[in-house]
């Protein structure tokens, strides 16, 4: 009975409490409905009577177990019948509850983000150098900023892992660089953005944060100061647009680029983004 969408569906619950996170009265009476039916669908079976003291007792009390036997079996059946039912409505209305929820870890986000961003223009330009082995800690301005920074990015890895706890009930994140996606969005594609070869600004801030994933303070850092991408928490459906919005990007300049001439360019590049 617990399947992996009801699981997801707690998983979901437990993030929002978690997070203190209003959870609507539908979501509690649904997760409620569900453990009725699967308590009455495990209904044990009745312990059964002492042996009577004479035979003229034996068939009574034979029926009377026998009866209470069906009833405890029938039970059984008819709150089948019913789970997934129950499931699926405790799936739905977490779901449901799914975009009021990302929307008010959206606040603290940007809170965060901020005290990433302030603390950042006080460490190094060079962000591979934002390294606890390399950082200059005789600096009272350093220290303080990454100690800040630090403690910024820790709530942020715990506030996106909670986002994505959140999100898996309306289904997964999927795609490449879906991590990123769920916080950072590209801008949409226009002609005159990829004849002006936009994507050579975008491109390597995705690469940069490939290559920073082992260390978060850093790749956080970049974040806030990189002016390209927007940053946002994504609900679940955002995060494939945002995948899309990257391929489309690619698509678009390679159309450009295979031209001939500028006039071909422009409208390759139209029709790839009006397709």
């Amino acid at each position: 009975m617990y399947g992996t969408s009801v699981a997801d569906a707690e998983r979901a619950v437990r993030a929002a409490e978690r997070r203190k996170l209003p959870v609507p009265a539908e979501v509690y009476e649904a997760r409620r409905l569900r453990t009725a039916v699967y308590d009455t669908a495990r209904t044990p079976d009745p312990e059964r009577p002492a042996l009577p003291a004479t035979a003229a007792e034996a068939a009574t009390v034979i029926q009377q177990h026998a009866e209470a036997l069906r009833l405890a079996d029938v039970t059984r059946r008819a709150a089948d019948l019913f789970a997934d039912e129950a499931d699926q409505r405790f799936v739905d209305e977490a779901r449901a509850a799914v975009p009021k929820w990302i929307a008010a870890l959206g606040k603290e986000f940007a809170t965060l983000v901020g005290v990433v961003a302030k603390a950042a223009a006080k460490l190094p330009e060079d962000v591979s150098l934002i390294d606890p082995k390399r950082l200059n800690w005789n600096d009272p301005a350093i220290t303080t900023a990454y100690t800040r920074a630090e403690g910024a990015v820790v709530q942020l890895e715990q506030l996106v892992s909670d986002r994505a706890a959140i999100a898996g009930v309306a289904g997964s994140d999927g795609g490449k660089d879906n991590a990123l996606f769920s916080v950072a969005a590209l801008p949409d594609p226009t002609v005159q953005a990829v004849m002006d070869q936009g994507w050579q600004d975008l491109h390597p801030v995705i690469a940069q944060w490939r290559d920073l994933h082992q260390q978060p303070v850093a790749r956080w850092v970049y974040l806030a100061r990189q002016q390209a991408l927007t940053l946002g928490l994504a609900t679940p459906g955002q995060v494939r647009e945002r995948a899309c919005c990257v391929q489309l990007w690619r698509d678009a300049t390679h159309a450009r680029a295979a031209a001939q001439t500028l006039r071909g360019a422009h409208e390759h590049v139209t029709q790839v983004l009006s397709a």
